[in-house]
């Protein structure tokens, strides 16, 4: 039986994982509105470059989301392939 600590360690390292998803698209659109807005005032142009990028940063935000979770389910069914939990 491994030790009670070890266990909730492991929850808490889940609950942070987890809990920092919900940061990858919100930082990915702010990211790419601050990026769009310094070209704005570089380029003096309208908002539309601000506009671009948000879009462009929302969706790479998803994308890199899909990745984090995609690696997350390999590693969970090599974990569960490999026996789990062995005494």
């Amino acid at each position: 039986m491994p030790p009670r600590g070890d266990k909730q360690s492991d929850l808490w390292a889940q609950i942070g994982f987890y809990t920092s998803l919900g940061f990858i698209i919100p930082g990915g659109v702010v990211s790419g509105l601050l990026i769009g807005w310094l070209l704005d005032r570089w380029l003096h142009t309208g908002r539309i470059p601000a506009a671009i990028m948000a879009v462009l940063g929302g969706v790479g935000g998803f994308v890199e989301l899909l990745r984090i979770l995609l690696k997350a389910e390999e590693r969970s069914e090599k974990h569960e392939s490999d026996g789990g939990d062995k005494p």
